[in-house]
């Protein structure tokens, strides 16, 4: 890593039932947001990538999504595209940014997520190739199976589901914007129903509308920046793309091969980081990713997170503003903006003392893709 990109602004819209807005709306106001906090102008931005979200990106994906932004923002950048790889495109397009930067493509990519989810009848009911022709329709269903499988292997309880949602409310209970800060108790929890056992409605991500942006630029340019640059150490991806085809689909993620490959790249271990901000699609998947990224031993997530130990104040802050559960849908972006506020020390009440190291994952499809990216001062 040459560590020559950094990112120098982020900004997002409201997140939840805004009908009166289109997803373009949400993601120009949230571009802008993003280079205003930089202090930077429209016309010294010269890259451009987006991660459509489910509604543009798939329903809508006939025009592509970055020349449709791209004219709303009056852009006519030297780098430009978009990314598919579901919840792991927006962390995709930020290491797509700072490779074109590094290679001097761009000096200054703007990374949008931004959707309409909520409000766009469809979004999240189509089929997904062969389990389709089942009838297992949409991603409950999918990681169900992965949650079964958990439950199987190494004796994960519904109570460990229940920790990871419960320290998502408490974490967004001390976010002013988040979607959904009420707190959930462990009977509040096992008293509800079931969506696709044994996943439950508290398991699942939120459904929004809103918008997320990232502004990545070159490290000549982080003199002019408003706020403090925060470094990219290292990125990774890994895929596992046959799904039902693989044994081992369900046992391990693709997390297990992008992240020593991204913690060697930045030259740190597992221990070094202060707060993870991994992708919470459902509460399953931050089990699997404790244990793929090397926090706890396989199969030892259910006890590693009992106790509150990943909520506020626990030993492990893990999606301190609430994640996809709690916060809302930001496609993963979010993700990322909350690792940079915890870095810059503007977290307000959630803030973590002394954080200066930040892992960010995404997650995404039928668990085929996995990006990581670390952060740091």
């Amino acid at each position: 890593m040459k560590q020559e990109a950094v990112i120098g602004g982020i900004g997002h819209t409201a997140f939840g039932r805004l009908p009166d807005q289109t997803a373009v709306d949400l993601e120009t106001e949230a571009a802008r947001s993003a280079v205003n906090d930089a202090g930077l102008k429209s016309a010294d931005i010269d890259g451009l990538l987006t991660d459509p979200g489910p509604a543009q990106g798939i329903i809508e994906g006939i025009t592509p999504h970055f020349f449709a932004l791209g004219q709303a923002l009056g852009m006519s950048p030297n780098y430009t595209g978009s990314e598919i790889l579901g919840g792991a495109a927006s962390i995709g397009i930020v290491q797509r940014a700072a490779m074109a930067i590094e290679s001097g493509l761009c000096s200054a990519c703007l990374c949008v997520f931004g959707d309409s989810a909520l409000s766009t009848p469809g979004s999240f009911t189509y089929g997904r190739g062969e389990e389709a022709v089942f009838g297992l329709f949409g991603a409950a269903g999918l990681h169900a199976l992965a949650a079964q499988r958990h439950m199987h292997l190494w004796g994960t309880k519904a109570e460990h589901f229940a920790e990871v949602a419960i320290a998502a409310r408490a974490h967004a209970g001390l976010t002013p914007h988040a979607q959904r800060p009420r707190p959930l108790s462990m009977d509040q929890y096992l008293e509800s129903a079931f969506i696709a056992e044994p996943i439950r409605r508290a398991d699942c991500c939120l459904v929004s509308d809103g918008a997320a942006a990232v502004l990545v630029v070159s490290k000549d340019l982080a003199a002019d920046l408003r706020q403090p640059p925060i470094r990219i150490l290292g990125h990774g991806q890994a895929h596992s793309l046959p799904t039902y085809s693989s044994v081992e689909h369900f046992d391990t993620l693709p997390a297990a091969r992008s992240g020593p490959a991204t913690f060697a790249r930045a030259g740190i271990t597992v221990d070094d980081i202060d707060l993870a901000m991994l992708y919470d699609c459902f509460t399953i998947v931050v089990l699997m990713q404790l244990e793929d990224y090397g926090f706890c031993p396989k199969g030892e997530a259910g006890a590693f997170v009992e106790g509150g130990r990943i909520g506020p104040g626990g030993d492990l802050p893990v999606n301190t503003s609430g994640g996809l559960l709690a916060e809302g849908y930001g496609g993963g972006m979010l993700h990322i903006i909350e690792a940079v506020r915890q870095l810059r020390g503007e977290a307000g009440l959630r803030q973590i003392p002394d954080a200066e190291v930040a892992l960010v994952s995404g997650h995404g499809l039928g668990m085929n893709t996995h990006t990581t990216l670390i952060l740091g001062h």
